[in-house]
């Protein structure tokens, strides 16, 4: 807890000086570091809109994809670390600004060679079958586009699926009304009757 390390760090501030005034110029100058990194980090987990997403939500999805592919080189996200005592708020901005740097490389590194990998493919299918580039792209991701829909309609294509199990896939539980169990009717007992609430039964 970041407030009880401020409070024992001021504790041994004050018993390492002689007034008041050095030993808040030494807790300042042990915790000045800390404290803006806490803040900064702080605030990239807070922003809201389009601005939190890039600095919040991606940055959460590479850092796990990277740390399940080489864990032992990249930590994972930052909620995750700040759980670990042994780390501290500087540790962790200081090694998330290197990662950061490894990801951005590997990320173009990648891109680079799949964009070139895909030109020079596009090219060898120009040359065969005689087609434009501009043609055999365009077809390439017409067929990426209907593979990836064949994908999302074959989960409804299930043989003696009806109409109505459709609609409740495709839904996904959505709907914010609860369904009540229904209520089931009791048969009339007339053996049960209380005779005294009969009239005329009472003497």
């Amino acid at each position: 807890n970041s407030a009880l390390e401020d409070v024992q760090i001021l504790k041994r501030s004050i018993e390492s000086t002689n007034t008041m005034k050095e030993a808040t110029h030494s807790f300042s100058k042990q915790r000045a570091d800390e404290s803006k990194a806490l803040v900064e980090i702080s605030r990239e987990l807070d922003r809201p809109g389009l601005l939190g997403a890039f600095t919040f939500i991606i940055p959460l999805i590479v850092d796990s994809i990277f740390n399940k592919f080489a864990p032992k080189v990249f930590s994972p996200n930052t909620i995750a670390c700040l759980q670990k005592r042994e780390n501290s708020f500087l540790g962790i901005r200081r090694r998330k600004r290197w990662e950061r740097l490894g990801q951005f490389a590997t990320l173009g590194t990648f891109f680079t060679a799949l964009t070139m990998g895909a030109k020079q493919l596009i090219r060898i299918l120009s040359r065969v079958t005689g087609k434009r580039n501009t043609t055999v792209a365009a077809t390439l991701m017409a067929s990426l586009a209907g593979i990836a829909m064949a994908k999302k309609a074959a989960a409804f294509l299930v043989p003696g699926m009806a109409p109505a199990d459709v609609l409740n896939k495709a839904s996904k539980g959505k709907r914010d009304d609860k369904e009540l169990p229904l209520q089931t009717i009791t048969a009339y007992d007339s053996e049960n009757e209380d005779m005294s609430n009969i009239a005329g039964g009472g003497i």
